[in-house]
């Protein structure tokens, strides 16, 4: 298996065991069911796919018979970790989860798509004993462990910002072919079919709208009226594609200051890979007039990954005044104990505003000579 960056975690949490329940939760494709088999191959114990529906129906909420089934369900080397991939497609085994949680030593890890852990409820039954992890798709640390040629990390910020990050679209022979069957099997279609959406053009359209928007301020009645539709269905597919992991909305930072935006969001896709797909733009980046848009996409994505890799729940904002000069800064990291960095982000590098009533500490440029260490 190619280096992941979240694997490390896996396994301290298994080793450690804090918490008998360990959640990996991501987007399709972007490597879960890979490193489930690894942590398998290396821990023993059971395995469960549960896309099959035999494993479904063996991972019955009675304890006699669930033990039984995971002792049938052990490979090779025995163990206590019960393996659970593709959990989202039987939501009902939270209560055998929890019988095991509560009755015996086994620890049980289970990737499921962001879809479930957004759709469903199921999880309550579970406060307390389970620890989440997120997968992204590859930084630059993890795609140099990708690569067919060995290169500097700093050389594949070119392919992050044209081709994305997907393990499956970084070791393919043709990038644009695959992103483009990712993009409609496994963002769109997927997401239609699980929400039970009535119109799947309105979704592409939408998801093309927003490609166009990164790093912009959305406004939802704007995006109704363009695609003749209510406010209230652009809602709800904004709010099932964020909690999807497709896009990301920036929050605006709260401040006193009247001329401040208070309600609009910022939007950018976790995968810029897909957002290209989704305009058909595969351009070289020194050709783009979208480059800024892109270089921005990239380095809050980057910083939002950080965020849940390192586990230390800084939040992320902007702000923008209205009116006047409307200055801006891009990105603002706030720690837990409320010490903020204001950056500006910038391919070639810019001027930063300052707000001294905003209490930001430090200021920082993010081009494309630092980039990389907003990134890992």
């Amino acid at each position: 298996m190619k280096p992941r960056t979240l694997t490390t975690q896996l396994e301290k949490a298994i080793e450690n065991r804090e918490k008998k329940v360990i959640f990996l939760w991501g987007a399709r494709q972007t490597g879960k069911s890979t490193i489930l088999k690894f942590l398998f191959q290396k821990y023993g114990g059971s395995f469960f796919n549960f896309e099959n529906l035999d494993d479904q129906r063996l991972f019955t909420p009675s304890l006699k018979n669930l033990e039984a089934n995971i002792a049938l369900k052990e490979g090779d080397k025995k163990g206590r970790c019960v393996f659970i991939d593709e959990i989202q497609k039987y939501p009902e085994s939270t209560q055998s989860i929890k019988l095991l949680t509560d009755e015996t030593d086994h620890i049980v890890i289970a990737t499921g798509s962001s879809e479930m852990r957004a759709k469903t409820n199921q999880f309550d039954t579970l406060a307390g004993r389970y620890r989440e992890y997120v997968l992204f798709p590859l930084s630059p640390d993890e795609i140099v462990n990708f690569a067919k040629e060995k290169a500097p990390r700093e050389s594949f910020l070119t392919d992050l910002m044209i081709y994305g990050g997907y393990p499956g679209v970084a070791l393919a022979t043709n990038k644009i072919e695959e992103l483009k069957n990712i993009t409609q099997n496994s963002v769109v279609k997927d997401i239609v079919d699980i929400y039970e959406l009535k119109n799947i053009d309105l979704v592409y359209n939408l998801l093309r709208l927003l490609a166009m928007q990164i790093g912009n301020l959305i406004n939802v009645s704007e995006l109704a009226s363009s695609l003749n539709t209510t406010k209230i269905t652009i809602d709800n597919y904004l709010t099932i594609l964020s909690k999807n992991r497709v896009i990301y909305f920036l929050e605006p930072f709260r401040s006193n200051k009247r001329r401040a935006y208070l309600s609009r969001k910022k939007v950018y896709f976790l995968d810029l890979g897909i957002r290209n797909a989704l305009i058909d733009d595969f351009r070289p980046i020194d050709v783009r007039q979208d480059l800024g848009a892109i270089f921005e996409n990239l380095i809050t994505i980057g910083s939002l990954r950080k965020v849940f890799y390192q586990r230390n729940n800084n939040r992320l904002y902007y702000y923008r005044e209205i009116g006047g000069a409307q200055k801006e800064i891009d990105l603002i990291i706030e720690t837990p104990e409320g010490k903020k960095t204001g950056h500006e982000i910038k391919f070639n590098g810019g001027k930063i505003n300052k707000f001294p009533e905003l209490g930001i500490g430090g200021y920082k440029v993010v081009s494309q000579e630092n980039a990389v260490n907003f990134l890992t």
